[in-house]
């Protein structure tokens, strides 16, 4: 395996101070939580797919903030003070939701759809099962060569159906002890450790959110194309979705804190943290796939779509973007730059520089395959602020 390139000389010191720890729980909240427990098994959501390694991840991680949590526990009875992470198949709930009468409203399909997401009252992490098994599938298709792009191989999951995909997510294949199967490994363990690292990363920050000026106005009539484009812009945006931004890349650095301790944590911790560093960089390209998918089936821009016939092929592309294409378009730069997390590009930038902070240093994450989405926002918004003419 090719060690993750580490660049001691180009070291950028990050000025965020991640100390916020989640407050004792009080006696509501430890009923809350037995309640989300015995609600889950009852509803028959959990999903034990590779628990294990769920707890080893997170255990690892847990061991960067030793003073956090008291202990990590998967799928078992919620314990207060400990790490508590549930696998659930999101594909079971209700779209509308199970756990709003326990205080989550957002325990939807939808707010799963990118993996996992985090309770802070109660100091609980959910973990999407559907969502890890159709990347595990599409990264053993990339593996062996099935597909020679990760996100055609996305396309084609989707096409299958996960569960006639199972051949490709199924733990008994992925035991046979093979090339392919061992770097499939890696890349999952990695990318689970970048997403449960974000969660804990909520967990560890709390609900603050910070305080943000009111947007920029814009004195013109704005088409329904600007309207769209204007989702792109941070100047334009409202200071409700600023502030969500400015959380989640809050959360992504206290990630970074865990993450950045791998190499001193155990024998193995130089081969952990390159492991994890190696599934980070996959998670992003998985994300940013999907998120051309999504922009062909918003919009009738002939660029995209010759794009994505070029990088899926033409029979996928009919079968997953155009045979699939929202009624109404929502417009391709909403798909793109989704306003409940910054874009990928600054993500993984931001990522990368609070890394070379850290004691295991560089990530090596790659950002040069967003580099041309990130100058066409730029472009986009200075032309809607009025700073460069329209072309």
């Amino acid at each position: 395996m090719t060690r993750t390139r580490t660049t001691g000389s180009q070291r950028w010191i990050v000025a965020v101070l991640i100390c916020v720890l989640c407050a004792p729980f009080g006696a509501a909240a430890q009923e809350s939580a037995r309640d989300i427990a015995n609600k889950l098994e009852r509803a028959g959501v959990i999903d034990a797919y590779y628990p294990e390694v769920a707890f080893e991840v997170a255990s690892a991680l847990a061991k960067a903030a030793p003073d956090q949590w008291r202990g990590v526990q998967v799928n078992g009875p919620h314990r207060p003070g400990w790490l508590n992470i549930y696998l659930i198949d999101a594909r079971r709930l209700p779209e509308s939701g199970l756990l709003a009468e326990e205080g989550i409203d957002n325990f939807t399909p939808a707010n799963l759809s990118a993996g996992a997401m985090a309770h802070e009252d109660t100091g609980t992490i959910f973990l999407n099962t559907a969502m890890w098994k159709r990347l595990t599938a599409a990264t053993v298709m990339k593996q062996t060569q099935l597909q020679t792009d990760l996100t055609a191989a996305l396309a084609t999951v989707d096409v299958m159906t996960l569960d006639a995909a199972r051949t490709f997510w199924d733990p008994a294949a992925l035991s046979a002890n093979t090339p392919a199967n061992q770097r499939v490994g890696w890349l999952m363990r990695g990318a689970l450790a970048f997403v449960l690292a974000h969660e804990m990363g909520h967990l560890r920050i709390g609900r603050t959110q910070s305080e943000e000026p009111d947007r920029l106005r814009l004195s013109k009539r704005l088409t329904d194309r600007q309207m769209d484009e204007m989702r792109a812009c941070p100047e334009l945006m409202d200071k409700e979705a600023r502030q969500r931004q400015k959380h989640e890349q809050a959360a992504d650095l206290a990630g970074v804190a865990l993450l950045g301790q791998q190499c001193r944590i155990g024998a193995d911790g130089e081969l952990r943290h390159s492991i994890y560093m190696l599934g980070t960089g996959w998670y992003f390209l998985a994300s940013m796939g999907d998120k051309l998918i999504e922009m062909g089936r918003n919009t009738d821009s002939p660029f995209i779509a010759n794009l994505l016939r070029t990088t899926i092929g033409p029979e996928l592309y009919q079968q997953v973007v155009a045979a699939r294409a929202n009624e109404k378009r929502g417009g391709a730069v909403k798909s793109a730059f989704p306003s409940s997390h910054p874009p990928d590009t600054e993500r993984m930038r931001s990522i990368e520089a609070a890394l070379r902070a850290t004691p295991c240093g560089s990530g090596g994450l790659d950002s040069s395959g967003a580099q041309m989405l990130e100058m066409f926002r730029l472009q986009m918004c200075r032309r809607l602020i009025g700073q460069e003419p329209a072309r």
